[in-house]
């Protein structure tokens, strides 16, 4: 077997989503209030969020991922909000679907 029948069938998408597990910084758009979550899952279209608050579908964000490496920047996007669902202990997922990559 090769290419896409390797894959299992729910990664059979247009971009291979990474597991990751980092923290993220989130900014409504048109304000500078910080939010802070952990980003769980990665793609080249978009992106879930593990965080303490919901926010609305059709929000728009600026969200930057920290480099641990000093000799890159953070990875830094404007992205919208198309989910936010509610999971364990008051927490929220929330999808993004990155608009624009800014760095």
């Amino acid at each position: 077997m090769t290419g896409d029948s390797m894959r299992d069938t729910s990664e059979k998408r247009d971009f291979i989503r990474m597991h990751v597990d980092t923290v993220i910084e989130l900014f409504e758009e048109g304000s500078d209030q910080r939010m802070e979550g952990r980003c769980v899952d990665l793609s080249a279209t978009g992106m879930a969020v593990e965080m303490e608050r919901e926010l609305a579908e059709g929000q728009r964000v600026h969200t930057s991922l920290p480099s641990k490496n000093p000799d890159f920047p953070p990875f830094e996007t404007v992205a919208t909000v198309l989910r936010s669902e509610s999971i364990d202990g008051g927490r929220w997922r929330v999808g993004l679907r990155i608009e624009e990559v800014k760095r």
